[in-house]
């Protein structure tokens, strides 16, 4: 392998050869500059994109936990008013927060006449589905 162009000077130190000099004086051509421009916007628009996607995560994931923690507010409630609930559907408001959801209560009859089956959907503002608890109501005191 070729060892690179030295020049040595009088006083022992070594000097560029001229034409890295000049190549080292004259800076970088605007061929690199666009080339590296474009570089750094391709990797600043992936750090953007995941940034995006982990936001947008963080948004569903608290509208899964009001959702669940709304569905668990009712089924409580039930609980603790010691209610009856009749058999059938019944559809009703259960925002959190700034979060507009909406839950549907089914309850079922069991084979055992002293409990109910008692299936929460809570349903976000686009109507889909973000949580589901199933529970039960007794008549014993």
């Amino acid at each position: 392998m070729a060892e690179p162009e030295r020049i040595v000077e009088a006083g022992g130190g070594a000097r560029l050869p001229t034409l890295l000099r000049r190549r080292a004086l004259r800076g970088f051509s605007l061929i690199e500059i666009l080339v590296a421009l474009v570089l750094i916007a391709v990797a600043m628009l992936a750090v953007f994109r995941s940034l995006g996607v982990s936001t947008r995560t963080s948004e569903v994931a608290q509208a899964r936990m009001l959702a669940q923690w709304s569905a668990e507010n009712r089924l409580m409630e039930i609980r603790l008013r010691r209610e009856w609930p009749n058999l059938g559907q019944d559809r009703f408001d259960c925002s959190q927060l700034n979060v507009v959801l909406s839950c549907l209560q089914q309850v079922y009859a069991t084979p055992n006449t002293g409990f109910r089956r008692i299936e929460l959907r809570v349903y976000d503002s686009g109507d889909r589905q973000v949580a589901r608890l199933v529970g039960f109501a007794t008549l014993a005191r």
